[in-house]
């Protein structure tokens, strides 16, 4: 589902009934290790324990959208469900140092069997999942560069701690991945960032994206910076 809509009864129910199973493992991953690849045969639901993945479709002219970041407690790779017959939609990839645990599709349906409250929660998520992607795609299709720059950025520094400096959030994402991310070039979003920085909501530097979000928020609301 995304960082946008962490379900916390799903994310209870999997800690207490599913991760200390023995077919279950508890993945490390580096910083831009890739957990699957698109079109790959999906066996396992992954669970976000650290860290931040991100899901990238690549379409057959080289084209690549960014369908989903996701953080703690999040849950990606439900393609599984199909108990071994389908394939990843997306690639899969940390964008920071990261711990997973990878669950196979026969490990969940042995714990709603016997935990049936799991089976409701799971249909939960998946609603919520589709309602968030929708969400997204309205972003995408009627909202400007900057306002879907700005509440991606947002979104993310949730997951960041601010710094002890500034009090800026700085996020791992590069000026690519956010092009992926909002549907625009990198030119636009070069263009829009430096915009932004001129008016104090981020901050840019070689390797490094810092936004500050109460000014932000006062941007999207309709307010000035203060």
């Amino acid at each position: 589902m995304g960082i946008f809509n962490v379900h916390t009864d799903v994310a209870s129910l999997f800690k207490e009934l599913l991760l200390s199973q023995s077919d279950v493992s508890r993945v490390s991953a580096v910083r831009r290790s890739t957990l699957f690849t698109q079109g790959e045969k999906a066996l396992a639901v992954y669970f976000v324990e650290e860290g931040l993945i991100k899901l990238t479709r690549t379409n057959s002219a080289g084209g690549r959208l960014i369908l989903s970041l996701y953080g703690p407690n999040d849950l990606l790779g439900e393609e599984s469900i199909l108990d071994g017959s389908g394939e990843y939609y997306a690639e899969a990839e940390s964008l920071t140092p990261s711990i997973v645990f990878k669950i196979p599709w026969s490990a969940i349906s042995r714990t709603i069997a016997s935990n049936p409250e799991l089976g409701e929660a799971f249909l939960r998520y998946m609603l919520d999942s589709k309602l968030s992607f929708a969400r997204k795609v309205e972003l995408l299709c009627l909202q400007d560069v900057e306002t879907r720059i700005l509440y991606y950025l947002e979104e993310l520094a949730k997951l960041v701690k601010p710094s002890e400096e500034d009090f800026g959030h700085p996020l791992p994402i590069t000026q690519l991945e956010l092009a992926d991310l909002v549907g625009a070039t990198r030119e636009t979003i070069s263009t829009t960032l430096n915009h932004l920085e001129r008016r104090g909501f981020v901050k840019l530097s070689r390797r490094l994206l810092t936004i500050f979000p109460q000014q932000a928020v006062a941007m999207t609301a309709g307010g000035q910076p203060g």
